[in-house]
């Protein structure tokens, strides 16, 4: 009876984290790492169907542990944009946070991203749950960059 019990408690976890991951849509990208840059970025959506907050506390590349991501803002203050680390992320009940360039974003370390690859990363959010998504590596040059040619 006891394995049984038990077998119904792990049951329950499994079913409530997948509710979790089913209640929180990610969408977003990295890019491209510079040649001789050590750093690169990263920029999730996070949609929050869910009727309560979820709260990112930080995120992993699996299978590198030579690299990292960290959550940063950037933020302009007497005309000087500064980045600064962020202990996690809140994204509202029925709301989404957007990343972008200029605000917040995943500072990325210790990897060669090019365009074309895709970046596994893993979120984990307070009460212990881990999402896996894998983003696509976008260029940095821009769409009229790649059209533009010279004759």
């Amino acid at each position: 009876m006891r394995r049984f019990y038990s077998l119904l408690a792990t049951l329950m976890l499994v079913a409530s984290a997948a509710a979790n991951e089913a209640s929180l849509r990610i969408d977003g990208y990295a890019r491209e790492t510079l040649p001789g840059a050590a750093m690169a970025a990263a920029y999730l959506s996070l949609h929050n169907d869910a009727d309560e907050e979820r709260r990112l506390l930080r995120v992993e590349i699996p299978g590198r542990v030579d690299a990292s991501a960290d959550l940063h803002t950037s933020e302009e203050r007497d005309g000087v944009s500064r980045m600064r680390p962020l202990a996690g992320l809140a994204v509202p009940a029925g709301g989404e946070v957007q990343m972008a360039p200029g605000g917040v974003h995943l500072m990325l370390s210790g990897l060669k991203l090019r365009a074309g690859d895709t970046l596994p990363l893993r979120l984990h959010f307070a009460g212990g749950d881990a999402v896996d998504v894998e983003v696509p590596v976008r260029s940095l040059r821009t769409d009229t960059e790649r059209d533009h040619h010279h004759g």
